[in-house]
């Protein structure tokens, strides 16, 4: 049975294209709207196939905020959350911009009659700013939260745990990647939910995985990519960190590698190509040099958006990765080194046990200054070809499609 869904929350198209392109591919009969969907890329433009986008009314006419205006008059979450920001949190400015994209989205879903064709809403990721439609949209219609990881892990804010929880609570089906994320999700917003909860795995983009076979033995490419992306012909090839948010502790990984005593047998490289606050990112990038000329060895900082063939010779390009976010779901990036057989060194203190059950063939350390030892220890330069057949026995992208229709077709 087919099912239509409007696709709402955050709208960054590089993830959300895996999910609902495989699921069009194995299951064609079902429609998908995301009136959100951002584009990071032009590259990504070219997935718009699967998104019927074409009848939204994205810009309201005046009517419909007038109308909107006297909708939210009525609604009681408009009172709950407004006294919430002003008698709880004392913050008169976050109260009215609250009010603000109130009015705005109830326009806006108003303009599209509540995506009444659409009877299941999915919404991803759970922060606030992102899930204010579930107070507007109709009864009737069928909820579904995703968590995607950061969004559960590294959210603190008194006023999103207040409406995430309200949230959930109207949700039929809520998901996420892993048994942690599971108990997380449990302990945080309370054990009343354990019903509601699927865990569902994302599904890998299928491109960069074709691209990652098609290059694997292909040196002239992969040299040519280190030429022209700032990798090194020669030296050990060293990725810290998958984004530029300064979670993923670049600096304290340059610190501690600067203290090896054959540094310079290394090249040292920062992806800045998204994941960093624009207005910090000129502030951080001058940091991160700072660190990279003290370190006494060669090094790169990427501000270019891979498109997906580059994104595949990258992975191929890269012998160490060193992933040390202070949390993490459960790392796309990681997956696809390991399928390209670079040694990946992750912290223990990341939630993994998904890859742990699949065996997987990876360093672990338990705090960063451990990098010294590591990369003293032949164990740095272990084959991992087994990662391969591993990935693709246990992260089939048919049977995750599998799980998503059959999470679709309870609602």
């Amino acid at each position: 049975m087919s099912k239509n869904i409007v696709v709402l929350g955050l709208g960054q198209n590089n993830f959300l294209s895996y999910l609902y392109s495989a699921l069009k591919i194995h299951h064609n009969d079902y429609q998908i709207t995301a009136p959100y969907i951002k584009d990071l890329n032009d590259e990504s433009k070219d997935e718009s196939w699967m998104y019927d986008n074409q009848k939204v009314v994205f810009n309201p006419h005046l009517g419909y905020y007038v109308y909107s205006f006297l909708r939210i008059l009525y609604n009681k979450y408009t009172y709950i959350f407004f006294h919430y920001l002003i008698f709880v949190e004392g913050n008169w400015k976050k109260a009215f911009h609250f009010l603000f994209h109130f009015l705005k989205e109830q326009a806006f879903l108003k303009a599209n009659n509540s995506f009444e064709d659409f009877p299941i809403a999915h919404f991803h990721f759970m922060q606030y700013s992102y899930v204010r439609n579930v107070f507007l949209l109709p009864k009737e219609k069928k909820i579904i939260c995703s968590f995607w990881g950061s969004d559960l892990l590294r959210t603190s804010d008194h006023f999103n745990h207040f409406i995430i929880q309200k949230v959930l609570n109207r949700a039929e089906i809520i998901t996420c990647q892993t048994p942690e994320m599971k108990e997380i999700i449990l302990a945080k917003y309370g054990r009343a939910l354990e019903d509601k909860i699927r865990l569902n795995l994302f599904p890998l983009d299928r491109f960069t995985y074709e691209n990652i076979d098609l290059y694997r033995n292909d040196e002239l490419e992969i040299q040519e990519f280190k030429s022209k992306f700032g990798f090194h012909p020669s030296k050990k090839n060293i990725l810290i960190g998958h984004n530029g948010n300064q979670s993923n502790q670049q600096i304290a990984v340059i610190q501690t590698l600067s203290k090896l005593n054959n540094s310079k047998d290394y090249h040292l490289i920062v992806n800045l190509n998204y994941g960093c606050p624009p207005q910090e990112l000129e502030a951080f990038k001058s940091i991160l040099e700072k660190h990279l000329i003290a370190s006494n060895t060669t090094y790169y900082i990427n501000q270019h958006f891979y498109n997906k063939k580059e994104l595949a010779l990258s992975r191929l390009a890269t012998d160490i990765f060193i992933h040390v976010p202070i949390s993490d779901a459960l790392s796309g990036s990681v997956l696809e080194m390991l399928y390209a057989n670079t040694q990946v060194i992750t912290g223990s203190w990341l939630n993994y046990k998904t890859f742990k059950n699949a065996n997987l063939d990876y360093l672990e350390l338990q705090t960063i200054d451990e990098l010294i030892e590591l990369f003293t220890n032949p164990v740095i330069a272990k084959s991992t070809a087994s990662n391969v057949n591993k990935v693709k026995e246990n992260f089939n992208n048919a049977a995750i499609i599998a799980r998503w229709h059959q999470t679709f077709q309870e609602l």
